[in-house]
Parts: C-alpha cells; sequence; structure tokens
C-alpha cells in the first residue's frame, strides 16, 4: 500500500506529452501528414500576462487537449488579458480556428474589470472563438445588453462551445447564445475512473495547504490551519499567486514550510511526497489530482461549488471545520463523473479539421 502510494503518478497532460515524445528520438521525427494546406491555430491563453500559477495549469491542459485533436496544426498563442490590436488580428486572421482556454472569463457586466480584455472594436474586427472549459465569473444576474452583443459577434456560431459547468451554460443562454455544453473543467479531462481509483482513501503523513489572497478570512483560514497542524506531522503551503504570500505567512506565523512559488516545484513536491492536499485554490487542488494525490477543496466562489455539483469534485465550503476534519480522519474515495459523452462530442466536431 505505502509503494502504492509513494509511486509517481505523472499528470493526464504530461502523460500525453510522454507519449508524443516517443514519436521523436534524436533526429528521427515522424513525418506531417501530407497535406495541401497547413491547419493554424490561435489559442487566447489565459496563462500569458498572468500572475495566477492556476492560469499556467488550465493552459496546460488546454494546449495538451488541442495538441491531440490536432497534432500536425500550426499553433500559435495570444492573450485574454491584453487587448488585442493590429498585431494580434493579422495572426489570428490568418488562423483557422480561434480557441479561447479555459479560467473564469465570462462575466455578465462585460464593460470594465474584465479578465478576458474585449473592447468594441472587437465587435467589426475579431473572427469568431470557439470556447475551450470557459466559465462565469460570479453569481450574477442575466449578462447585460453589451455582453450579450458582444457575445453574440464574437463567439463560433458553427462550433459548439465547451464550458466548465451547467451554470456557465445557463449563463450563456440567457445571452441567446444555445450552441454550448457542460463538459467540466478542461484540467479535469483526465480524471477518469480509472485514475481515480489510484488516488489514496487514507490520510497521508503530510499535507500542502493553499489560500487565496484576495479572499480573505482569518478567523477560517486560522482555524484551517491549526486543524491541519494537529493532524498532519508537517504542513507545507504553495503560493499560487503573489498576494497569498503575505497572507500565507500572516495565518502560519512561520509554522509552516514555504513551497517555492513555481508550479514546477510544487507539481514535483506532489510526485515525490506522500501528501494530502486541504485549500482554496481550485487548480491547485486539481493539479494534486492529476498527480495522484488525495484533495480537498475549499469552496469561496461559484468555480468550486458549480463543478462539484456536476462532477462530484471533493469541495466543501471554507469554514466548514468539522466536515474538513472528518474528511482528513475518515478513508474517503475519489468519485469523479465526468460529463464524457459531452467532451467526446466537443472533440468530435473538430474530426474533420484534425487527424
Amino acid at each position: 500500500m505505502e509503494n502504492k502510494r509513494m509511486a509517481a503518478t505523472l499528470p493526464p497532460f504530461a502523460k500525453e506529452m510522454q507519449s508524443n515524445a516517443l514519436l521523436r528520438r534524436g533526429n528521427q521525427t515522424e513525418p506531417m501528414k501530407r497535406q495541401e494546406k497547413m491547419t493554424r491555430i490561435a489559442l487566447l491563453d489565459v496563462s500569458i500576462t498572468s500572475e495566477n500559477l492556476g492560469d499556467q495549469i488550465i493552459s496546460d491542459a488546454v494546449k495538451s487537449v488541442l495538441e491531440n485533436i490536432f497534432p500536425d496544426a500550426f499553433l500559435v498563442q495570444l492573450t485574454t488579458h491584453e487587448f488585442h490590436f493590429w498585431e494580434s488580428w493579422r495572426i489570428i486572421d490568418g488562423c483557422d480556428l480561434v480557441f479561447v482556454g479555459g479560467s473564469n472569463l465570462l462575466k455578465s457586466n462585460m464593460i470594465r474589470n474584465n479578465q478576458w480584455k474585449i473592447s468594441p472594436l472587437d465587435y467589426f474586427r475579431r473572427k469568431e472563438n470557439i470556447l475551450i472549459g470557459c466559465g462565469w465569473w460570479a453569481y450574477q444576474g442575466p449578462p447585460k445588453w453589451y455582453a450579450s452583443m458582444m457575445l453574440n459577434k464574437i463567439l463560433s456560431k458553427k462550433y459548439t462551445h465547451s464550458m466548465r459547468d451547467k451554470y456557465s451554460v445557463s449563463q450563456l443562454g440567457s445571452a441567446s447564445i444555445g450552441n454550448a455544453i457542460n463538459t467540466s473543467c478542461v484540467t479535469m479531462w483526465g480524471l477518469s475512473a480509472q485514475h481515480c481509483s489510484e488516488v489514496p482513501k487514507q490520510k497521508a503523513p503530510v499535507a500542502v495547504f493553499t489560500l487565496t489572497g484576495y479572499r480573505k478570512d482569518h478567523s477560517a483560514d486560522r482555524a484551517l490551519f491549526e486543524l491541519m497542524l494537529r493532524k498532519y506531522e508537517k504542513v507545507y503551503f504553495w503560493v499560487q499567486q503573489p498576494e497569498d504570500h503575505a497572507y500565507g505567512l500572516a495565518i502560519t506565523d512561520g509554522r509552516a514550510i514555504f513551497i517555492p512559488p513555481n508550479l514546477q516545484r510544487f507539481t514535483d513536491f506532489l510526485k515525490e511526497n506522500d501528501v494530502d492536499y486541504i485549500g482554496t485554490r481550485l487548480h491547485g487542488g486539481i493539479r494534486a489530482l492529476q498527480c495522484g494525490k488525495r484533495s480537498l477543496i475549499l469552496s469561496i466562489d461559484n468555480r468550486a461549488t458549480e463543478i462539484s455539483r456536476d462532477t462530484n469534485l471533493p469541495v466543501v465550503e471554507r469554514g466548514n471545520t468539522a466536515a474538513i476534519e472528518a474528511w482528513i480522519d475518515l478513508p474517503a474515495a475519489t468519485d469523479i463523473r465526468l460529463p464524457q459523452a459531452a467532451i467526446d462530442a466537443w472533440r468530435d466536431q473538430f474530426k474533420p479539421l484534425g487527424r
């Protein structure tokens, strides 16, 4: 049992990358299929110009999916977090398909404070986009007129959009956009029943936790940390966003071991240690699950709550100390239920352009 727990488990996206790497040995590379026209794809990438390392986890998954569907395509990445102008438009105009990769980019009011930077110029200039694993920013009312107008103009009418939860599908429907389906978050597409069956059920000796510096709750977060100190031999902390660092220091008061704020270091730590994950960072918890680690995500907004409702992702409300303690102490199976038919349907629509 111990050896099974300690076995390094590659995340699904890494397994795909490893499989692709097997095609190359030295100077020998599997040739592209002969094509009269090379497929060109643009990915509007949430990890570019982002201080949130969780966006890198999303980007890893999105790129893995697109490279699997379009193994011979030319892929170029542009940011969602800055406005596009002439050079970006030129690149996008030369692409056959334009994907928008994940995150909570959509809002009911898109006039200001948007993560996805869209200007009125895009209404006249932007090529139609296809969503993959995107979600709604927060619980909000129906999209306002400007958001509805922009989304109806720039989102593809030909292709089906992949949304991360039913709530986000419903919000798009309120904007009269009916070609969207719930596929769950793209970072979860590799969390199959077989993968989940290999995630430990019993408590690990050590734990890593995360907090969210822009959504503080000193009382609940300190109670969480004190509980973890009582339950685990060692407690580690990972910084996913810059403001998490000062907040983590204030909550832990020097009693936690900080993992360097780097996604590769966090991934290596997960693969090399027998560890549980508990925290408010959704994608930190999903990366732990990708690495085969027992994980409990603490809900602080609509994202984890809605995804859990749809997929049975292990989530409890932050501040529910009794539920957190029960999860730590009692055997807990990871039983994620993916909408596989929807995921397959979304992938299959691109078969004529893919392999």
